[in-house]
């Protein structure tokens, strides 16, 4: 198929079916707002645990070591982002994930580091399986550049998008920026506007500055700002490897101006995973604290994904739509 990113009017969104605002629901905290933390991790999962040789970690040590971190941490947290091919079965099978957690799942085959490739799933994964699965919901991230947009990429994402129509549930979007890009505002924003045109439910975006002197958080606000603007989605703001009171300082900006939460990764749980994940000390309850400090933020400030999808008779009108489907 053909697809191309609409310049839309970033205010008005698409109704979402009832399974779709159900899982929401299910992946955010009672204020709607994402507390998510994600442990979809691989390569830099390995790189935390044994940075002197990552390729040393075997399968067996990644799963053993998600399976610790999703039961000392998810309790606080709305939802969990885990992987399809080392994470999903022990968290679920072992019955590690609460069952008021959401389970977000990430779909895409990350194992590509260039804006030529063509993004792509894991192998024998789909949406349908990742429903039969459990997931609430299904993430995909993928390397975009929006002054120089992939078809592939745009093909990947709206073929995402009709699957997860077909199937009832939300479809995160991560598009990633590569590192090399001089203007991260610019590129940020911009690939907001791009892939929220393409009918995906939330995007979880990089924040969009790099600036780092004392009056910062002046342009952080500004972009912030105007990424909200440009989002025809709800957007959840992302680590991406950033340390913690780094992070922190950025989602106050962030939610301040719009966005509806967050999805961290390292930042909480580095630190945990370098000392070898310990049942209990000082590590653990660290990864605790920083979980709750940054819900604290989302709840305070964050906007809610509601935002985007209100409630209203449309969505009534909607709901009868779907039943007169199912009805014999």
């Amino acid at each position: 198929m053909t697809a191309s990113a609409d310049q839309g009017d970033p205010r008005v969104s698409k109704l979402l079916s009832l399974g779709k605002r159900r899982a929401l629901q299910a992946i955010s905290t009672p204020n709607q707002v994402f507390a998510i933390l994600a442990v979809d991790h691989i390569s830099a999962l390995a790189g935390v645990a044994r940075p002197d040789a990552p390729s040393s970690v075997t399968r067996s040590e990644l799963a053993s070591i998600k399976v610790k971190l999703v039961g000392s941490l998810a309790e606080a947290t709305s939802g969990v982002l885990v992987d399809p091919v080392i994470g999903l079965e022990p968290v679920i099978g072992e019955d590690i994930l609460p069952g008021s957690v959401g389970l977000l799942l990430g779909l895409e085959d990350g194992d590509y580091a260039s804006l030529s490739a063509t993004p792509q799933l894991f192998e024998g994964w789909d949406v349908r399986r990742a429903v039969a699965s459990g997931a609430v919901a299904v993430k995909c991230s993928f390397l975009y550049d929006p002054f120089a947009p992939s078809e592939a990429a745009h093909v990947f994402v709206s073929d995402l998008v009709e699957e997860c129509d077909r199937h009832g549930v939300p479809l995160f979007a991560e598009p990633l920026v590569a590192q090399s890009s001089a203007d991260r505002r610019s590129v940020v924003v911009e690939t907001a506007r791009n892939i929220g045109a393409l009918g995906v439910d939330v995007l979880k975006l990089e924040f969009p500055s790099t600036a780092t002197s004392p009056d910062a958080e002046d342009e952080w606000q500004d972009a912030c700002s105007e990424l909200t603007e440009a989002s025809q989605r709800p957007w959840a703001l992302l680590s991406a490897g950033e340390g913690f009171e780094t992070f922190t300082r950025q989602l106050v900006v962030a939610c301040d101006a719009g966005a509806s939460g967050y999805v961290v990764g390292r930042a909480v749980w580095q630190d945990l995973v370098a000392n070898g994940v310990a049942a209990n000390g000082p590590q653990l309850a660290e990864a605790r604290r920083r979980l709750s400090v940054l819900s604290a933020i989302a709840e305070s400030h964050a906007s809610p994904w509601t935002r985007w999808f209100p409630a209203a008779a449309d969505n009534r009108d909607l709901a009868a739509v779907e039943l007169e489907k199912v009805s014999p």
